[in-house]
């Protein structure tokens, strides 16, 4: 099953016409076609178009995981891949992202849940790894169609203080509700 991930992941990153042009983020309304990694980059830019207050690109960052909204302590094979694609977004628009997969003792790693934050200290998770602020987000198993499902994502900026510095809401349609459990 993972091999079929990889591949569906590896061809929705191939664009439509053969070239990718990055120096305009600005993309046209998300369409019914738009890829599962495309979704994730159109939320990044929304999100950071959103911003109240500057995020400074030469301090670090940490992206966590998607978790169920339903279960905080929880993710899932799509969560985890959407955080992959939004650190990768991040990190295309000039951003420091920090790799915590290595493990590090506030920020709880876990091959099958993915990077979560365990404590509610977001300043002393800040100043000891030394990062303006945190990416994350929550999703919502929504819409059962035949087959399929539409899954609802609220993603946040949220600066060491514990503030909302910018946020973004969004669908993905018509996933397999089987990789967000």
């Amino acid at each position: 099953m993972l091999p079929i991930l990889i591949v569906c992941f590896l061809i929705s990153c191939v664009p439509k016409d053969g070239s990718r042009n990055n120096s305009n983020p600005a993309k046209e309304p998300p369409g019914p076609e738009q890829s599962f990694s495309a979704v994730h980059e159109d939320a990044v830019d929304k999100m950071l178009g959103s911003c109240i207050v500057n995020i400074d690109k030469s301090k670090p960052v940490i992206v966590t995981s998607l978790v169920d909204i339903d279960n905080m302590k929880k993710s899932s094979t799509l969560g985890r891949m959407s955080s992959e694609m939004i650190a990768g977004r991040l990190a295309q628009q000039g951003f420091r992202v920090q790799e915590v997969k290595m493990g590090q003792s506030d920020i709880f790693v876990s091959e099958k849940e993915g990077e979560m934050i365990l404590s509610r200290n977001l300043h002393q998770i800040g100043r000891k790894h030394d990062v303006q602020g945190f990416v994350v987000g929550t999703y919502a198993i929504g819409t059962f169609h035949r087959y399929d499902v539409d899954v609802f994502v609220s993603l946040r900026f949220v600066n060491t203080d514990n503030i909302i510095a910018c946020s973004a809401n969004y669908v993905i349609k018509n996933t397999d509700p089987q990789f967000w459990k």
